[in-house]
């Protein structure tokens, strides 16, 4: 699925997707089988879009902007890669690809950290790292309890659009970290709850952003682009609602 908005995004895009081929890809070509796992991974497709729009709400410049949407993607894919790692309950051998699963997490974080210093973006990385913390915590209890789609969705990929925009604020410079937390994850679980058919819980994360946005009282409330992806993101429940129906 296309969104319109993302046609205002177009370049920063494939100036992110340029920047991975040449940089994480071309330093790790042994990732690109986990890459092509993730063809259709609906946070995959998304991530990257809903972190440049998170940022230019909040007035980012373009550079930065592109700058922390690749640091999402290298963040998500780490964590798939990770993701494949087993217990020992699991038959988890201790190989080449297990050591590479610790090796390219340890390898991000450090890169990772290198491009904030590089940007003076530092003030995110506890951010960054609370949230890989939570995820983490995530994929374990995961592991020993018997989830739904849309908890496993709340506990492993909303965090990563939480974080997105939180940091986005802490970038601007306009405190309300918190707010922009439960904003981002509440877009985040939209996005994924739409592509996941839920469209009744895709109306509720819809509406929740609208009144949060609704309750700002300066410039980054619903006029721009946030107003269009909450409009067409309403529009598309809707009618996969009545599609449904039909």
């Amino acid at each position: 699925m296309e969104y319109l908005f993302a046609r205002d995004y177009r370049q920063q895009l494939g100036e992110v997707e340029r920047i991975f081929k040449t940089g994480m890809l071309k330093s790790w070509p042994e990732i690109k089988p986990y890459v092509n796992l993730l063809e259709g991974d609906t946070t995959w497709e998304h991530l990257t879009l809903m972190t440049l729009v998170f940022n230019d709400h909040l007035g980012i410049d373009d550079r930065l902007s592109t700058v922390m949407a690749y640091i999402f993607k290298n963040l998500y894919l780490a964590q798939t890669i990770h993701c494949q790692v087993k217990d020992d309950e699991e038959g988890q051998e201790y190989n080449q690809d297990l050591q590479f699963a610790i090796l390219i997490g340890d390898y991000t974080f450090g890169y990772i950290m290198q491009l904030l210093l590089e940007n003076r973006a530092e003030q995110v990385l506890d951010s960054l790292a609370s949230m890989i913390c939570a995820i983490s915590e995530g994929l374990v209890r995961k592991r020993y309890q018997a989830w739904s789609p849309i908890k496993e969705i709340e506990e492993i990929r909303a965090p990563l659009y939480a974080t997105a925009f939180q940091t986005a604020a802490q970038l601007a410079g306009c405190g309300m970290e918190s707010f922009y937390h439960r904003l981002g994850h509440d877009m985040g679980m939209a996005v994924e709850l739409l592509h996941l058919g839920v469209n009744s819980q895709v109306e509720r994360y819809v509406r929740n952003s609208f009144e949060m946005l609704s309750s700002l009282k300066h410039d980054h409330s619903l006029g721009g682009v946030m107003g269009k992806v909450i409009s067409e993101l309403h529009e598309l429940a809707c009618s996969q609602g009545r599609a449904a129906v039909i």
